[in-house]
């Protein structure tokens, strides 16, 4: 059963890593693998469970609390509001659509960018899209259209995305702040968060406090 219980650890660091610091409680943890495991024998007593949990988180490596000095780094925060979303499922078709999109926006003085995925395509913008939310071909297309957003732009040092949970960091103080994340990007190495337009300025100061301050 040892080996089960080490694989098993092994194989959901942050719940180890927040067993290292005391915050799950093993008795109730032990319960939860007992019912939910089916590599776990019915028979083991939640006793022996819980002693074998034990045994086992001390023969794992301890999580490193990931310290940054920042204020090496000469970073900025950018700002924009009234920010735009599309989004259009990815297809042949839908693909050529969504570039004329963007190629005409980019014609004007208004922010474009686009991601693409495996399934979907998003085009964030403050470009006004009730031009495209009224053709009536392109609405077909268009799978969901969110406004009211803003985002922050961090001129992130490229190097650090080689620095595990480096990201943990920024998001963990917008969740600290109860600030929703709308989405996140990186784009070399800048970095792009989107939140709604009403907590855009809130999030800017955590930001400035964690990164500058």
């Amino acid at each position: 059963m040892s080996n089960t219980i080490l694989a098993y650890l092994k194989r959901h660091p942050l719940l180890t890593g927040y067993i290292q610091k005391g915050i799950i409680n093993l008795n109730a943890l032990a319960r939860y693998i007992k019912i939910n495991d089916k590599q776990i024998s019915k028979d083991i007593s939640l006793t022996a469970l819980s002693m074998e949990l034990r045994r086992n988180i001390v023969k794992l490596p301890k999580s490193e609390t990931i310290s940054l000095d920042f204020s090496k780094y000469p970073l900025q925060l950018v700002t924009r509001t009234n920010i735009h979303e599309l989004i259009l499922n990815k297809t042949l078709e839908n693909r050529q659509h969504c570039l004329s999109i963007v190629n005409k926006i980019s014609q004007t003085k208004y922010f474009i960018s686009m991601i693409e995925g495996e399934k979907e395509m998003v085009v964030i913008t403050d470009y006004p899209i009730i031009e495209f939310l009224t053709d009536i071909r392109l609405k077909k297309l268009i799978s969901h259209a969110t406004e009211g957003l803003g985002f922050i732009s961090i001129n992130f040092p490229i190097e650090l995305r080689q620095v595990p949970g480096v990201y943990n960091l920024i998001t963990a103080g917008l969740v600290e702040a109860k600030i929703s994340i709308h989405s996140f990007h990186t784009i070399g190495g800048e970095i792009l968060i989107l939140v709604m337009n009403k907590d855009i300025v809130y999030a800017q100061e955590v930001l400035k406090s964690l990164l500058i301050d």
